[in-house]
């Protein structure tokens, strides 16, 4: 029976190494804590955002903050009420980006970097959207208050 459960523990173990903890993972909320924005990291290197700005204003900004962050975009998927973008960089490191109206006042994002993408690649694109939005006075509420 212990050696059982020893072997099932170093499993785990060896499974989870070099996985960084959900705490250190979820990060983008100071990132955005004056901004009415809302972000969870689902593993896997993907990630959920909700934003409190119309679905058109969202698209814009995140079209701006690819090129101010010189992304190629390899894909581009319009459709009513929902948007798919490819994004790469230099290095061929690939984002993509799941946009969907929530509500006339609310938006999504589903960020998705892959098993191997970089996390932070998804903080940097989501910190510069956020800088768009604040430009374009596009955010619906002021959580700055």
């Amino acid at each position: 029976m212990r050696l059982g459960t020893l072997m099932a523990l170093f499993i785990i173990l060896v499974c989870n190494v070099g996985c960084p903890s959900p705490l250190v993972l979820n990060t983008m909320g100071p990132a955005a804590s004056s901004s009415p924005v809302a972000f969870n990291h689902s593993g896997g290197g993907q990630g959920e955002s909700f934003w409190i700005a119309k679905y058109d204003d969202v698209i814009a900004a995140t079209l701006r903050a690819g090129e101010t962050l010189s992304l190629e975009v390899k894909e581009k998927k319009l459709e009513k009420g929902q948007a798919l973008f490819r994004f790469y960089d230099a290095k061929k490191a690939r984002i993509d980006l799941f946009i969907e109206r929530r509500s006339v006042t609310m938006t999504s994002i589903k960020f998705d970097v892959g098993w191997f993408g970089s996390v932070a690649l998804g903080r940097l694109l989501a910190r510069q959207i956020i800088d768009e939005l604040n430009e374009s006075d596009s955010f619906l509420e002021d959580w700055t208050n």
